[in-house]
């Protein structure tokens, strides 16, 4: 009877070191995927219908306002509303996927101090700052506040042809 548990234990601790590595290997599935950072940002922001005007930052202002600097980003595409509302387009491709993890962080932090700004200023804002689209593949981090997700979604899995 103990051989026959030993079995079993050893069936399922194989079967779960199985599913651990799939579930590894899940995570480098998009780890290949090459986007045009700008066209990509550019087609967020052109094909989504905003209720505000958003602008293209220049240089690295779009670094600055997410507090990151250039040793973590390669290139980078940020367009921000007026500040009447919390639509807001960032499409930034690390310099590693570890540099991805970080630029992430600094995407929710920046959503994250967004949500505190229009609490109070617009409480309309906080369905999308509630609901953030927050996209990492390999080395990109892609963040796009606007009311559709789904559209936003679709543009940016094209982009990746997924």
């Amino acid at each position: 009877m103990r051989k026959i548990w030993k079995r079993v234990l050893a069936v399922l601790a194989a079967g779960a070191l199985m599913l651990a590595c799939a579930a590894c290997s899940g995570g480098n599935e998009n780890a290949d995927v090459t986007l045009d950072v700008g066209a990509l940002a550019d087609r967020l922001a052109s094909e989504l219908t905003f209720q505000d005007q958003l602008t293209a930052l220049e240089g690295d202002a779009g670094l600055n306002i997410y507090g990151l600097d250039s040793s973590t980003v390669a290139q980078h595409k940020v367009y921000v509303s007026t500040g009447a509302t919390a639509e807001e387009i960032a499409v930034f491709e690390a310099v590693s996927t570890e540099a991805a993890a970080s630029i992430e962080e600094a995407v929710n932090q920046r959503v994250a101090d967004q949500k505190a700004a229009f609490e109070d200023y617009q409480p309309k804002e906080m369905t999308k700052l509630n609901d953030p689209l927050v996209d990492v593949m390999g080395k990109y981090v892609i963040l796009c506040l606007s009311d559709d997700n789904s559209a936003a979604q679709a543009i940016i899995d094209e982009a990746a042809g997924r």
